[in-house]
């Protein structure tokens, strides 16, 4: 029973871990797309904001993004935070607990993006990929990618392909989710089924039929 127990905690582990990292990629997914489409956004990520934004939220910030409403969203390892931009909380969503550290702080790959382009920062996302987690940094017009163990730009691509790799790699964790979660009619872990069926006692059966006796009292083969 404890091995299972522990088998059920794994997986919903997995499952919690999936969702937070499923978060920030749709975060990811949903700015980009908003911005190839043409929308303009009110508000711009700035070095207060995200000073305000880890006062206010607890536990490690794998995204912060503006919102086209005037409102900041915010994705830690446990939760999903949506604030106003006076930093007033008007919505918390628990999202299961994901441990993802990085070396490179927020604050540091929005400083190193800043002095690289004369873009307003939209938003600013932890990514896992194959090979590590790398900060997306994403301005009016392109995608920044940062390393997470040191400070470094890697790469820069127009936000068009930048949604489309996003949209790839969250169709991915989609996926991945799926192949996590329980069955939908998983059954008792474990479940040892029935006992062998004993089935019925050997069925002795009718005895055995003696048939008809050989020539009945009082007849013979033939006529007397």
């Amino acid at each position: 029973m404890k091995r299972v127990i522990c088998l059920v905690c794994a997986i919903v582990f997995m499952i919690s871990a999936a969702l937070s990292v499923g978060s920030v990629l749709e975060g990811e997914q949903s700015l980009l797309g908003y911005l190839v489409g043409g929308g303009d956004f009110e508000l711009s990520v700035s070095i207060t904001l995200i000073q305000k934004v880890q006062q206010i939220a607890a536990g490690e910030i794998l995204a912060i993004f503006v919102l086209p409403e005037g409102l900041v969203r915010v994705v830690t390892d446990s939760r999903v935070v949506t604030l106003s931009s006076d930093g007033e909380i008007s919505e918390i969503t628990e999202a299961g607990e994901a441990s993802i550290l990085s070396e490179v702080k927020m604050i540091d790959a929005f400083s190193l993006v800043s002095l690289q382009s004369r873009e307003e920062v939209r938003g600013i996302f932890l990514v896992q990929e194959e090979n590590g987690h790398f900060w997306h940094v994403i301005t009016e017009t392109k995608s920044y990618r940062l390393a997470s163990s040191f400070a470094s730009t890697l790469s820069v691509t127009a936000n068009e392909k930048a949604l489309e790799e996003t949209s790839k790699r969250l169709q991915k964790s989609l996926v991945e989710e799926e192949d996590f979660a329980p069955s939908e009619k998983p059954g008792k872990p474990e479940d040892p089924g029935k006992p062998d069926d004993p089935g019925k006692p050997d069925d002795p059966g009718k005895p055995d039929d003696p048939g008809r006796p050989d020539t009945p009292p009082g007849k013979g083969n033939g006529k007397n």
